[in-house]
């Protein structure tokens, strides 16, 4: 296999990674609305 070849596999590769990364990190920290957080449900419920 070509040096430029394989130069553009492993940074296709890389750049997959990282990009899947990216969205698992994203996923992880996104702010969680108000409306589907468990916690802040449950002692609305047991105020009223």
């Amino acid at each position: 296999m070509r040096y430029s070849i394989m130069l553009q596999v492993v940074a296709t590769i890389t750049f997959i990674f990282l990009g899947t990364a990216a969205l698992f990190a994203w996923l992880q920290y996104r702010p969680i609305p108000a409306e589907t957080n468990t916690q802040s449900s449950v002692k609305n419920l047991v105020i009223c």
